[in-house]
């Protein structure tokens, strides 16, 4: 069982690392003027990224919007510019 528990957290880690950067990919191309908007879909720990890379975002002058879908199993991240 133990290996089993110990399988599922590394998942979960490797899961929000990979969702984390897609997020932090999506706020760079926002921050540096390539976009004025970028939406990264079908995240499984959308709340969790959002938690590790609001601080960043805010320094940024950009804003995180969690887009849940109708079984709020998951969610989009659209990431907002905020100052002009």
């Amino acid at each position: 069982m133990h290996d089993t528990d110990q399988a599922a957290g590394h998942e979960v880690r490797r899961t929000i690392d990979q969702e984390t950067e897609l997020v932090t990919s999506a706020m760079t191309l926002v921050a540096t003027g390539g976009a004025s908007s970028a939406t990264v879909v079908g995240l499984r720990l959308g709340e969790a990224v959002i938690a590790i890379v609001a601080p960043q975002a805010a320094t940024r002058g950009l804003r995180l919007e969690p887009l849940w879908g109708p079984d709020e199993a998951g969610c989009d991240i659209r990431v907002v510019r905020t100052l002009p």
